[in-house]
């Protein structure tokens, strides 16, 4: 257990690898002024945390470890059966047993065989005596602890007195612990990427002074680093990622052998870089940790050490937070004894204490970056089929490696980032056994260390590539030491905690005024200020300002965090946080276990051992009626239920639900009843995951699942029959991989070996070394089998949490993928029920969106908008919770206020609002619930900052605009909609902020590598939409790069992000034209929207965009659209876009018509010499886009006719001429011009010897002859006579329908049409008039 104590909060980290956070009671933490900026990590922003309920039977003896959540008990009704079991055979067997002793448990020998046989094993321990995990709530089983004494692994934070602290207005109670009231309550549940038994957090560190993000190290060598602002993930890594050559003069060592634990982290500023030290020391559970090699020189004590740069980038923070690994190397000596000290001269030194006991130091240089071109190999296509290849021989022999082929720990594949030079060996600074702990600390320039050993206490100090020793203190069963400041420090016990202050004296052993500078050895010693009795304690802590922290249960089983002041006056210690009651059990009431089948069918695993059928909507709190019964498997297992999963039987294709208990029982469930087929009583640690052999795979395991507990031991089960064939054992390493090749099962575990077995006659073959299992891997055949826990669920949106934590909330938790479910839930709101199955859908899909509501609203905030969910949208209240995803990590929240979740972080607003927003919009759908939920979006929009109070977080831009990248077009309208809102409630002041924050990362301006890199294009999207809406705000040369940006990805084929180039277009079109070419910009939507091949489509569906952008443009700057329209088609760049632009005028003729109508004359004059016969090839590509449109401008505008037989076009303008087009020449013919004011219809007689043309502004029908004469022949380019002299028409009609004329252009295009009778008969209808003409 780990812990870091700060002076208004406290984060505890336990054995099962996840942290638990305390604060104090005000809402949030208040840590920089950014968050509306703040990006998260991603990620589906729905966590459910769901209230257990209860069977009857009373509880299993085993004891889990305990939530800081509420499990609320329900009791069900139960009945049972009973089934045989089998006894399980030793699990641990060591690499040096002989190969006999495996073969004689596996051959041929079932473990039931066993139980009969021979006399049971004593050292077995019974199901009672374990614990699948342990807690800060709970303290760990012995067998999982290390050593017997506390353990010091709490670290302080350097600077207290900062303003970034944990802190709250008022304490809301614990939901699991109520009732007493205390300076911390529970802050919130952290669990990283990777958890479970074997995954303890060893070392917590803050990275800067300001303490707003911290790293936790957990005993396999992950890293985390999170914000302390929200307990969310930022970066994570491994110490085993990337292997690097060792710096110059430090030997390669072979560590292929051992199995290393992760316990130091520590962290030094040099320059501008944050540098973390994570090392390791052989883990004395290790099978062989005293294996020495020649060349080792007899040295036992060996170390690893990996070394990390943390960057975060303060204005685009936590976006670009970094941990990259720059060197690895191993050493001889303690791994507390390595670290880094900045010289005067500004150099910095690295130095370690030796295996001998001899502080050795090196000048360190931190490399710069280099890009390195990472090799990619194509798979190997026959790894998937196992049957076309031959068995792979593992006796085949070992070919000669090159260093290439080192195994892990002796891979170099390329030179790390760190520099060292020639190593200085200073002296021998502790003699008397190994080291114990160094503790160092920079005073004036100078170094200050203490180290102890078993025995003794020595201080030092190093200056100049020297070192003194100042005092050794015979000082023996030291667990820590911390400094206090620069004259004192504290030194942990056992069971207490010493203050020691540092005095300088004189030869007289008097007090003496010395300055620091005259420290020797003679005149510095060690005094006791104050001891203070601890007791026995789980961890402590020794923090700054002499503050001691420790977590233990105190004699009623209550769990407390207690801090001691050993400075102070006081000896009474300060409780900051304690249980109201005990330590809670699993009992039968508490879910241990969830399975997700589909959102409606969800299996709980219980702790009376028994498995259930629940909902989603259960999940959420809905209370079923009193008839409905759920399903209940009988008989109980002998435990709780500690993982569930589904297989398959590859013959019958029947599904079945495995599960084990914590008894080490394997159980097999028919998936529809819940009927117990089979039970086995196999491991002695609880059931991890389950692997199931498909199907395709040939060979003896094809059709059986392996069942791999814990500790590593599997268990080989055939599903056709129930038949328990064999269990392979584990090792004391945890297993890490499993492959598969014909009758060979590879088994490669943590401390870099493997065993191979024979799965055919049931025979240990060989173990073997990573470098031989690399070359037998090598040799093909082979495919590796996932252990993950999630390997054997359905594919549902709905997930267990990742990693294997037994917490009970986290057991009790499952991921949504809000996505997902809310496209599945629109797709089916959208169906026309013609059915009663249909309809049940429907509804049921109603209530699924209610329910979620209910767990993502926070009533209570506005009283109006309460009645209008719980009256108009019928959304009850909700049991359940919701965290926060991040980085692939969960964080639980503890909070009881409607105001809580809102006062978090920036990111955790946003992500709740857009979860409800996107909700929301899918019950939307619901034609009656339509005004309510959009009533209850711009609520939770625009009007929470008033309703939550001063600790309201808003939501941040970042996370939004995140969301509208990787989100589905759902989440993505939801962002949108989120977004517009909150820049519009930004001050100018908050808004040019955000624009001078992130203009200096606009595409742009970065170099052709990083143009396409996500801050370039958030960058974008925050600048682009904060100038379309506030561009006055903005400067000129702001704008001018915005422009080009938008222009760069618009003209990027390649680029991912052209759809927001699209957007930004349709936005701020008006904006732009002014600062980059438009009539380009015009030109590449034009081709983007036309653009329909199945490989450019995406789920951001850029042509539809595209084709969005083009009708806004043409809306809002139709006079330079129409202009590139025409100049496009008269003298277009390629035929080809030529007939991209005459799609665009089809689609504004279909789409925006009253856009096109005052510029129909030059559009359709473009057209016609589209068609010009003399250019053969143009006409042809051309000729069917162009028939297509003047068909639709004929249908559409009743200004413009067509005559077929004739080929004719007149085409009516504004100005009252009508222009004639002759489409077998694609000329103009002639312009009749006989009309003062636009022309509103014109018309073809049948013949088309006839034309008329209406004017409703003058109220006139005017008949002009139009066929063609011999006179027309001498005389081109003339109208046709008209049988009079001069330019007036055949004939003039005046007409007056009164009102009915008064109409504007939209409602010409319905309400006014020509019908010929005859050849000189016509009606024309104006809205209900008719009137009848002869021409």
């Amino acid at each position: 257990m780990d812990a870091v104590f700060e002076v208004e909060g406290v984060l505890v980290g336990s054995h099962d690898g996840t942290l638990y956070a305390f604060n104090q009671s005000r809402p949030t933490i208040a840590v920089g002024q950014r968050s509306q900026l703040y990006p998260s990590r991603p990620t589906s922003p729905i966590r459910i945390s769901r209230n257990s309920r209860g069977p009857s039977r009373s509880s299993t003896p085993s004891i889990t470890s305990p939530s800081p959540f509420n499990v609320t008990p329900r009791s069900r009704i139960v009945s049972g059966v009973t089934t045989e079991r089998v006894e399980a055979p030793k699990n641990y067997v060591d690499f040096e047993d002989e190969p006999e002793k495996l073969k004689e448990m596996l051959k041929g020998r079932n473990p039931r065989d066993k139980l009969t046989t021979s006399e049971p094993d004593q050292n077995r321990p019974t199901p009672t005596d374990k614990s699948p995990a342990s807690s800060l709530l709970g303290p760990p089983h012995s067998s999982l602890k290390r050593k017997s004494i506390p353990k010091p692994l709490i670290s302080s934070a350097q600077s207290p007195s900062t303003a970034n602290s944990i802190s709250s207005a008022s304490s809301p109670p614990d939901q699991v612990f109520p009732g007493t009231a205390h300076d911390l309550s529970l802050w919130c549940h952290i669990l990283p990427p990777r958890s479970g038994p074997g995954r303890a957090v060893t070392k917590v560190q803050f990275l800067d002074t300001t303490n707003e993000y911290f790293a936790a190290l957990q005993e396999t060598g992950d890293i985390s680093i999170f914000s302390l602002k929200d307990g969310s993930c930022l970066a994570t890594a491994h110490a085993d990622d990337i292997p690097f050559q060792p710096p110059s003069g430090i030997k390669v060592k072979d560590i292929s052998h051992d199995v290393w634990l992760w316990s130091y982290l520590e962290i030094f500023h040099i320059g501008e870089s944050t540098i973390l030290f994570v090392s390791a020391a052989i883990d004395p559970s290790s099978p062989s940790p005293a294996t020495m090699d020649i060349e080792d020189n007899g040295v036992l004590e060996k170390s690893r050490l990996a070394v990390f740069e943390f960057h975060a980038n303060e204005d685009l923070a936590p976006l670009e937070v970094r941990l990259v690994k720059i060197g690895s190397w191993s050493f001889d000596g303690s791994a507390h004894s390595v670290g880094l000290h900045q010289e005067p001269d500004s150099t910095t030194t690295f130095y370690l204490i030796n295996s001998a006991g001899h502080f050795v130091t090196r000048k360190f240089k931190l490399l710069p970056r280099v890009p390195v071109q990472m090799e990619v190999r194509a798979p190997d296509s026959h790894l998937a089929n196992l049957s076309s290849l031959p068995l792979p021989n593992p006796f085949k022999a070992i070919k000669p490696r090159s260093v290439d082929h080192l195994p892990l720990g002796e891979r170099a594949n390329e030179p790390g980032r760190v520099s060292l030079e020639e190593e200085a060996d200073l002296g021998e600074l502790i003699g008397h056994g190994p080291l114990s702990g160094f503790r160092p600390r920079t005073i004036s320039g100078r170094m200050f260390a203490i180290l102890w050993n078993s025995e003794e206490l020595t201080l030092f100090q190093y200056q100049e590539s020297a070192f003194r020793i100042l005092y050794v203190d015979p000082v023996p069963n030291i667990v820590d030491v911390a400094w206090i400041d620069d004259s004192s420090y504290n030194v942990l016990f056992k069971e207490q905690a010493v203050h020691y202050a540092i005095k300088l004296v004189n030869s007289d052993d008097n007090e003496s005024t010395a300055e620091p500078g005259d420290l020797d050895s003679r005149n510095v010693k060690s005094e006791i200020s104050k001891t203070v009795s601890l007791g026995q304690c789980d961890a402590v802590d020794i923090g700054p300002m002499s503050k001691i922290l420790a977590t233990s249960l105190d004699s009623s089983g209550s769990r407390r965090i207690v801090c001691y002041d050993v400075a102070g006056p006081s000896e009474k210690p300060r409780t900051l946080w304690q249980t109201s009651s005990k330590r809670p059990v699993i009992n039968a009431n508490n879910v241990t276990s969830l399975l997700p089948l589909e959102i409606d069918v969800i299996i709980e695993g219980y702790g009376d051992g028994r498995i259930r059928q629940s909902s989603f909507l259960e999940l959420c709190g809905k209370v079923l009626n009193t008839s409905t019964i759920n399903k209940v498997s009988e008989p109980a297992l002998n435990g709780y239920i500690t993982g569930l999963h589904v297989v398959q039987n590859a013959r019958t294709k029947e599904t079945f639900i495995v599960g084990g208990a914590d008894d080490g029982s394997v159980a097999f469930w028919t998936i529809d009843h819940f009927k117990l087929c089979a039970r086995w009583i196999i491991f002695i640690t609880p059931l991890a995951s389950v692997i199931q052999i498909q199907e395709a795979q040939e060979g003896p395991l094809r059709g059986c699942v392996l069942c791999v507990s814990v500790d590593g031991t599997v268990a080989v089960i055939a599903v056709d029959g129930f038949q328990f064939l064999y269990l392979i054992p584990g090792s004391a390493a945890p297993l890490c991989r499993v492959c598969l090749g014909g009758h060979n099962l590879l088994l490669i575990y943590a401390d870099h070996r493997a065993r191979l077995w024979d799965v055919q006659t049931k025979e240990f073959w060989r173990s073997m070394n990573l470098d031989k299992v690399d070359e037998l891997l090598e040799q093909g055949g082979w495919t590796d089998l996932s252990l993950s826990t999630q390997a054997c669920l359905p594919n549902t949106a709905l997930k267990p949490v990742p990693g294997s934590s037994r917490g009970m909330d986290v057991v009790s938790t499952l991921t949504l993928d809000l996505a997902r479910f809310t496209s599945e839930a629109i797709a089916i709101a959208k169906m026309i029920s013609t059915n009663r199955d249909q309809t049940r859908k429907i509804l049921l899909t109603l209530e699924k969106l209610r329910y979620l509501l209910s767990a993502l609203l926070t009533p209570g905030l506005n009283e109006d908008i309460d009645v209008i969910c719980s009256d108009r949208l019928h959304i009850q209240n909700s049991t359940a919770s919701v965290g926060f995803a991040s980085c692939g990590a969960v964080t639980l929240y503890n909070g009881s206020r409607p105001q809580d979740p809102w006062c978090i972080s920036g990111d955790v607003s946003a992500a709740r609002a857009l979860s409800i927003t996107v909700v929301l919009s899918a019950l939307s759908l619901f034609e009656e619930h339509m005004e309510g939920a959009n009533t209850v979006t711009i609520f939770y929009a625009t009007s929470l900052a008033s309703s939550v109070g001063p600790w309201y977080q808003p939501p941040s831009l970042v996370f939004l605009a995140q969301r509208w990248f990787d989100g589905s077009n759902e989440v993505r309208q939801a962002a949108r909609t989120l977004f517009d809102y909150a820049v519009a409630c930004l001050t100018d002041e908050e808004a040019n902020a955000i624009a001078e924050q992130w203009q200096h990362h606009l595409p742009c301006l970065q170099p052709t590598a990083n143009r396409e890199c996500m801050h370039a294009a958030l960058a974008l999207f925050l600048c682009g939409y904060l100038a379309s809406e506030k561009y006055s705000l903005l400067s000129a040369n702001a704008l001018t790069d915005i422009s080009k940006s938008i222009a760069l990805y618009l003209h990027d084929e390649q680029s991912l992000h052209r759809v927001l180039a699209v957007d930004l277009c349709s936005r701020g079109f008006h904006i732009w034209q002014h600062y980059i070419d438009a009539m380009e910009i015009l030109r590449a939507l034009f081709i983007l929207a036309t653009t329909t091949r199945k490989e450019n489509i995406s789920t951001q569906n850029v042509g539809t965009q595209a084709r969005l952008a083009v009708l806004q443009i043409s809306t809002t700057n139709t006079a330079l659209f129409m202009t590139t329209l025409g100049l496009d088609i008269l003298t277009p760049p390629s035929l080809e876009h030529r007939r991209t632009v005459l799609q665009i005028v089809a689609f504004l003729i279909r789409k925006r018509p009253i856009v096109l109508q005052p510029n129909i004359p030059k559009l359709m004059e473009a057209v016609v010499k589209s068609l010009d016969p003399n250019v053969t090839t143009h006409r042809e590509a051309v000729l069917d886009t162009a028939t297509e449109i003047i068909g639709y401008v004929v249908n559409t505008f009743p200004s413009v006719d067509f005559h077929m037989g004739t080929q004719r076009l007149a085409v009516g303008s504004i100005e009252g001429a009508v222009v004639m087009y002759d489409l077998k020449t694609a000329i103009r013919l002639y312009v009749l011009d006989g009309h003062k004011k636009g022309i509103t219809a014109c018309s073809f007689s049948p013949d088309g010897r006839r034309l008329l043309t209406l004017s409703l502004e003058e109220s006139v029908v005017r008949v002009w002859k139009v066929g063609s004469s011999f006179v027309s022949f001498f005389n081109p380019g003339a109208p046709p006579r008209q049988g009079h002299g001069g330019s007036e028409p055949f004939k003039t009609i005046s007409f007056n329908v009164g009102d009915e004329a008064n109409m504007g252009v939209a409602a010409t295009l319905e309400w006014v049409k020509f019908e010929w009778v005859a050849d000189r008969s016509v009606k024309l209808k104006i809205r209900e008039s008719i009137l009848t003409f002869s021409t």
